[in-house]
């Protein structure tokens, strides 16, 4: 098959394909293996090839699929994108790659990282660049931007992505794919990350998203959070499309920060479509604090990061200090020995707080749509982790990407739906939040906006 033909098709329809013998996965995988042979050279989004037996379990029957490389996967490398885990190899695999497995994927390859996944570009000295695939001189986004890159470009038809402050919606939007963060606690927790993250995937599909949390879904012994049941199968419930909603619209930021023009009128036509869609949709922003939201925060995230850090490092018998991880790292550890206890229980304390406010606005609204960054995607090396401190990373993040945490503090679920692109032809997503636990109105509405303005055609793009 020709590799126009088998890009039309989301893993679903190649699954269905396969199974109807039209197609043998191990042709699926042969191909996918060649788009990427040709294609990662430039892009570089696969940072290390897997070559396993086809999966022939589960309901995917051996699709091929990328591991994000923060984790594990047994008898492969484990670099978390730093070079203090060179020459480690992973004796285990993580709760996530177990259910994978489960799900009947067969894994091809690992994707790119930034250095232990701290910033929404992917631009590590270890493992280095990853570019976007729509215009190469702009980053596909973080920390997930290999998977991303990879997906978009056609190199497996989806991927492995995990999002502790954005980085399965940041890389979603300025690489055109849809991704959704589920509600805290629905999906494994990673030990590698803190609290605040959790793992998913990305996805040029909404049924494939919803497919793939149906295989991960669920919390393994010892989580400390629990989350809803589903009602059924989410790729059952998206078949219907949502009733009514009511949608709030966070037109603009005030002083909270400059939106340039182009994500402006992507979240303007999104809203615009929604209200043709027959949603109700009105201008109101959550009461909370941002500003100080977000400085607690990095409080809390700066914490659990050099944590993780140091545990990482434990494991090959190094201690990360300058020198062996980036700048920006070896100064987020310095920084989190700088806060203390009292501090951090403070800045914990007034998260949680801010959160009920957060989740209170949800009693009005159904969900909330607002941009995923301030700007799209940007250009290469703004995230430059081996000359610039975390205190300056932090001031770039807050110009580009301050308000996806939000979604990781208080646990919501949230979409970024690619709906946009710009006149560089770079793709802007519309930012959606939902209610706790309640992903299923989430993906309703993505499928519904697939439908109503389909995004797939673009993809032809990038053969």
């Amino acid at each position: 098959m020709e590799i126009r033909e088998l890009r039309q098709f989301d893993a679903i329809a190649l699954k269905e394909r396969v199974e109807r013998k039209e197609l043998r996965m191990e042709e699926v995988i042969q191909h996918y293996q060649t788009v990427m042979e040709r294609k990662n050279p430039e892009l570089n989004a696969v940072v290390h090839k897997i070559e396993e037996p086809i999966n022939e379990n589960g309901y995917f029957h051996g699709l091929p699929f990328l591991i994000k490389d923060l984790n594990a996967v047994k008898g492969h490398p484990l670099t978390y994108g730093s070079k203090i885990m060179e020459g480690f190899e992973a004796s285990w695999d993580d709760e996530i790659v177990k259910r994978f497995k489960r799900g009947g994927l067969t894994f091809i390859g690992k994707s790119n990282t930034p250095e232990f996944g701290f910033t929404p570009a992917t631009e590590s000295v270890h493992l280095g660049v990853t570019k976007n695939p729509w215009n190469t001189k702009y980053s596909p986004g973080g920390s997930s931007g290999g998977a991303a890159a990879a997906v978009a470009s056609g190199m497996v038809p989806f991927a492995h992505a995990s999002d502790g402050g954005g980085s399965i919606r940041i890389p979603a939007s300025n690489c055109g794919l849809f991704g959704l963060k589920p509600t805290r606690g629905r999906t494994p927790f990673s030990m590698h990350l803190n609290s605040l993250a959790v793992s998913h995937g990305v996805t040029r599909s909404v049924r494939d998203s919803a497919a793939l949390l149906d295989i991960l879904e669920g919390p393994q012994k010892g989580d400390l959070f629990a989350t809803p049941s589903k009602e059924s199968p989410y790729i059952n419930l998206i078949n219907d499309g949502p009733p009514p909603l009511k949608v709030a619209y966070m037109a603009d930021f005030g002083e909270w920060m400059e939106i340039s023009q182009d994500v402006q009128q992507a979240i303007r036509e999104t809203a615009e479509l929604c209200e043709s869609l027959g949603h109700h949709v009105e201008i109101a922003y959550p009461d909370f604090d941002l500003h100080r939201f977000m400085e607690a925060f990095v409080t809390v995230w700066v914490v659990g990061g050099a944590l993780a850090v140091k545990g990482a490092a434990r494991m090959n018998n190094r201690v990360p200090s300058e020198g062996k991880v980036e700048k920006m790292l070896s100064t987020l550890i310095e920084k989190a020995e700088g806060y203390s206890a009292l501090e951090y229980e403070q800045a914990r304390m007034f998260l949680a707080a801010e959160s009920v406010k957060f989740h209170e606005f949800f009693d009005r609204y159904d969900v909330l749509l607002h941009p995923v960054n301030s700007k799209s995607a940007l250009p290469l090396g703004c995230y430059n982790g081996e000359e610039k401190t975390i205190d300056e990373i932090l001031e770039v993040s807050a110009q580009y990407a301050h308000l996806s945490p939000v979604a990781n503090v208080t646990g919501l679920p949230a979409m970024s739906v690619p709906l946009f692109w710009n006149h560089e032809n770079v793709p802007i997503g519309s930012h959606f939040t939902g209610r706790f636990g309640d992903e299923k109105t989430l993906l309703k509405l993505a499928a519904q906006l697939e439908e109503a303005r389909p995004w797939w055609h673009k993809y032809n793009e990038l053969i």
